[in-house]
């Protein structure tokens, strides 16, 4: 029961990260129906920042998750402002082929910047790991599970009920509706774009102590964000935080019981199965009925 303890906490530990991911993928799809594949590349600057700030200028180590989130907005909502919004009046498949470029070239960039294999970040904590039922659990561990489900949490409450959040649900639902409230598209856009880079960013400071710094951050998160969003459901937000637990404790299982070796296929399994049984996802957001 031990071992299996330890392999649920490994697995909520990276699927509380996935959520994060997640969550910042479904906040743009919902707000911009656009899928944007420069998410990963936003995480792995997250994470580079947070090397910058703690192993190359020595900060405190809190000032990486108060700074680093809304800097990897503010790029994510400028790539909006100053590319993608001329190509979205021209064709919304533009944009997103447009955010699968602009990944890679961040991701190149960045390879380019740092010619090494992996940057390493040590972890926030270090002390005495916390026994929970015989299971040792250290308290980086808590700190990622329990820190990126609340501030997942905190997003979906905004989204649901700050006044911003209201204009993304209601540009998502009727764009021609939500300008006749008097919203502005592009107000909305550009700010689901600001906390889509933030949660990304975000995901890049938590996963940086467990994974490192590299090139290949880039494609596992965005390949773990979007098979949690499409496990949990596109379109909810609540279903992106779930799908991530989901994956990241069967992916744990998988290398635990299986092999190590079939972790890496069991996410793109598990979203197959899904696909097939429930396209829509396992947990979709309630639509209201019309009557």
């Amino acid at each position: 029961m031990a071992e299996l303890g330890l392999v649920l906490i490994a697995g909520a530990k990276f699927g509380a990260i996935y959520a994060l991911a997640a969550l910042g993928l479904v906040v743009v799809h919902k707000a911009t129906k656009t899928v944007n594949f420069a998410h990963g590349a936003f995480a792995m600057l997250g994470a580079f920042a947070s090397f910058l700030v703690v192993v190359h200028w020595q900060w405190p180590y809190w000032m990486a998750y108060v700074l680093i989130p809304p800097l990897i907005g503010i790029v994510a909502a400028l790539i909006e402002f100053l590319i993608l919004r001329p190509l979205r009046r021209a064709d919304m498949f533009t944009v997103v082929i447009a955010t699968v470029f602009l990944g890679i070239a961040l991701s190149e960039a960045f390879r380019l910047t740092y010619n090494t294999e992996l940057l390493a970040v040590p972890g926030m904590f270090v002390g005495m790991p916390f026994i929970f039922g015989g299971v040792f659990v250290t308290q980086e561990t808590l700190w990622v599970i329990v820190g990126a489900l609340v501030i997942s949490s905190a997003c979906v409450v905004l989204f649901r009920y700050g006044r911003l959040g209201r204009g993304m649900r209601a540009m998502a639902s009727n764009v021609r509706g939500a300008q006749l409230c008097g919203y502005s598209v592009d107000r909305v856009y550009m700010f689901a774009w600001f906390l889509g880079g933030a949660m990304a960013g975000l995901a890049g400071v938590f996963v940086a102590p467990v994974s490192g710094v590299s090139v290949e951050l880039s494609i596992a998160l965005i390949s773990a964000g979007f098979v949690a969003g499409v496990i949990g459901g596109f379109d909810s937000l609540k279903g992106a935080i779930l799908g991530g637990l989901l994956l990241g404790i069967t992916e744990s299982l998988a290398a635990a019981y299986i092999s190590s070796a079939f972790k890496n296929c069991i996410s793109f399994l598990l979203l197959f199965i899904v696909l097939m049984w429930r396209p829509e996802g396992l947990f979709p957001e309630k639509v209201a009925r019309r009557v």
